[in-house]
């Protein structure tokens, strides 16, 4: 596992994103409709950000977390802290339209672990692995490359498995 630099995501991965929302908001009718509320009335609510309850917590060492907040950097570092999970730089996209892949790439990362399905298949389209944290929304996709928790063997056997055998081939797998 030494020679792995994981990219971690934070919502979703870490953090249970979804259940405050929804709580909030109501289960929304589409994608868009988060993003509308995420950055008209989220983006300025630091207590909502801070205390998001975490599900998983990594056992390994996390060489970046890549994410798609369109919040205070600080109130990230914050939340890292605050919950204890292992010190790493934040790679910070400003929009869910943009591909993690070049933040990925920029800090030397040669794994990257999301729970988006879009980001999962691009990673692996673009020449980066990435595996699926698996959640209610991407259930669609199946076994492959999916993992459960961010428990280093769980994470480190699923890597080499899914690198070894369906990575070189996953061009085909998305047609």
């Amino acid at each position: 596992m030494d020679d792995l630099r994981i990219s971690l995501d934070i919502d979703g991965c870490i953090c249970d994103f979804y259940s405050p929302y929804i709580r909030r908001f109501g289960v929304p009718k589409k994608d868009s409709e988060i993003t509308k509320n995420v950055v008209r009335i989220l983006s300025r609510d630091k207590d909502f950000w801070l205390s998001l309850p975490v599900i998983n917590r990594p056992t390994f060492r996390v060489h970046q977390y890549t994410t798609a907040r369109c919040i205070p950097k600080s109130w990230i570092k914050a939340y890292l802290e605050e919950s204890s999970m292992p010190r790493a730089p934040v790679y910070q996209l400003y929009s869910h339209c943009i591909s993690k892949v070049p933040r990925i790439k920029m800090g030397g990362c040669n794994l990257h672990i999301d729970d988006s399905l879009k980001v999962f298949i691009d990673c692996n389209l673009s020449g980066i692995p990435c595996l699926l944290m698996d959640n209610p929304s991407n259930r669609e996709w199946g076994p492959i490359g999916r993992i459960y928790s961010l428990d280093k063997d769980e994470v480190e056997e699923c890597y080499y498995l899914f690198r070894e055998t369906m990575f070189p081939y996953f061009r085909k797998l998305v047609k």
